[in-house]
């Protein structure tokens, strides 16, 4: 399942800065992150987000291999 990281990264840092402010309403942003999870925690998602970090930096690695190889071709 993917999540849409245009929407977890604004949630992720009104906690964050919630947190670290000591911000009253930190609740309100932690239930609202909770609520766009759904049944996944934060670890699930950020596990979710380093698998395609992974597979993204694989990807990444072959294309600037051909490209390389054509280049020295």
């Amino acid at each position: 399942m993917t999540v849409d990281k245009k929407k977890l990264q604004p949630l992720l840092w009104s906690v964050v800065a919630a947190w670290r402010a000591d911000d009253q309403d930190l609740q309100r942003h932690t239930d609202a992150l909770d609520v766009f999870l759904g049944e996944r925690t934060v670890e699930e998602v950020a596990l979710e987000l380093l698998d395609e970090i992974s597979q993204l930096t694989t990807r990444v690695r072959a294309a600037e291999k051909q490209l390389q190889e054509v280049a020295n071709a």
